[in-house]
């Protein structure tokens, strides 16, 4: 693993002075957990369980982050998840490698990150993010109590049960008139509320991203060995 966090490195600053996707002062970030299907044996400590997907409900598990900016994307780190990893201890380990490459604007995270301590974690970091709320009870007693208005914000919205954090929470309609939930630390007038369909949309596509990276890039294995599987998968985000 650190040969490969060298070679991002190289590549990283190879195309940071030849690309003007990144040499823009600040540049946006979105994190994501990419999973590969797996179909052997069930007792490797890095196969995690989840939601069936693809015949399985077992994977091998990256967390990464790319830069997403107009479409495109740019993968600047991908750590491979045990299944007794700690998800706020992988992503402050990169964070820490993430910041001194690239000024963050805003990062962005789906779901799977809702959690208090890792949005206290991003807090600690001084980043700015946005973040689809999970709809627990709480949640959708506020958008029944929302329906006569297209916008809404309620600060300092508290989060968790034994450890604590606070947010805004954004309820806001979209284009179809349904209202959608994002928790943010930032604040935004209620009027602009609804660019956070298109600046949290810049992280979409980043799953075709790595379908392609499997098409065009990776090489084809039946190999049950998690260090073949680990390799090609790095190698794939590299080329």
């Amino acid at each position: 693993m650190a040969k490969f966090i060298s070679i991002f490195d190289i590549i990283f600053n190879f195309a940071k002075q030849n690309y003007k996707l990144l040499n823009r002062r600040k540049v946006n970030i979105a994190y994501d957990i990419h999973k590969l299907p797996y179909y052997g044996d069930k007792n490797d400590p890095y196969i995690v369980e989840g939601k069936p997907e693809r015949g399985t409900t077992h994977f091998y598990q990256f967390l990464t982050c790319s830069i997403v900016i107009a479409g495109q994307r740019f993968t600047i780190d991908a750590i491979p998840i045990h299944k007794f990893d700690n998800l706020s201890g992988l992503l402050d380990e990169s964070l820490i490698r993430v910041k001194p490459k690239v000024k963050i604007d805003q990062a962005y995270f789906d779901r799977g990150f809702d959690r208090a301590k890792i949005i206290n974690l991003i807090k600690s970091h001084r980043i700015k993010f946005i973040m689809p709320k999970i709809r627990k009870e709480t949640i959708k007693a506020y958008l029944r109590k929302s329906e006569d208005c297209s916008a809404r914000i309620i600060n300092d919205f508290e989060i968790g049960k034994n450890e604590k954090a606070t947010v805004n929470l954004i309820l806001v309609d979209d284009e179809e008139g349904i209202k959608r939930a994002f928790i943010t630390n930032f604040d935004i007038p209620v009027q602009l509320t609804h660019y956070l369909y298109s600046w949290y949309g810049k992280r979409w596509g980043i799953e075709t991203a790595y379908r392609q990276f499997d098409h065009d890039f990776k090489a084809r294995t039946t190999s049950k060995n998690y260090h073949i599987r680990l390799f090609y998968f790095l190698f794939s985000v590299c080329l």
